[in-house]
């Protein structure tokens, strides 16, 4: 089972999922605030999303700088690095550029000016959302292309190996 075989994909599949669920709902007007919450948390929730995906990052890059044969293992499957180096970019990359926005504009911004900028938030949540949620396919993809391995076989190196 996926859940079991990729723990922290299927969390972070589920977490997106629901922060996405719980926007739409808000924004559609079916809590009292207007959706007002339901943006703050699209547009706040990535940091949380960032620091995981970092954390994520740099174990992938220590295991990466330990393997006997690193570009190999970067050359075998090009497009999962792609996927996993946008995923770091827009995940990273989303809430530090909100960050900067806010920092830069926002004691400038006042009323439809704050607005405006939170709705820049949520564009750059929605990105980083975006990335994960396209990483959760890539990885559920490769589980089901082969079920009994967990971890990645590459070029001879073994990352992590867990039989179901």
């Amino acid at each position: 089972m996926f859940i079991h075989a990729k723990p922290l994909q299927a969390l972070k599949l589920g977490a997106v999922l629901g922060i996405l669920g719980f926007g739409i709902v808000g924004v559609a007007g079916l809590f009292p605030d207007r959706g007002l919450n339901s943006l703050l948390i699209l547009a706040f929730f990535p940091m949380i999303l960032a620091l995981v995906i970092g954390a994520e990052a740099l174990l992938a890059g220590y295991r990466l700088a330990r393997a006997d044969d690193p570009e190999s293992r970067l050359r075998s499957r090009p497009f999962y690095t792609a996927v996993r180096v946008f995923e770091v970019v827009a995940t990273i990359g989303a809430p530090g550029i909100f960050y900067v926005l806010v920092v830069e504009v926002g004691s400038e911004a006042a009323g439809p000016g704050a607005i405006g900028l939170l709705l820049y938030g949520v564009g750059l949540g929605l990105l980083a959302f975006f990335a994960v949620m396209l990483r959760t396919v890539l990885e559920y993809y490769d589980y089901r292309r082969n079920p009994s391995i967990s971890g990645h076989v590459r070029g001879g190196n073994e990352v992590s190996e867990q039989r179901d």
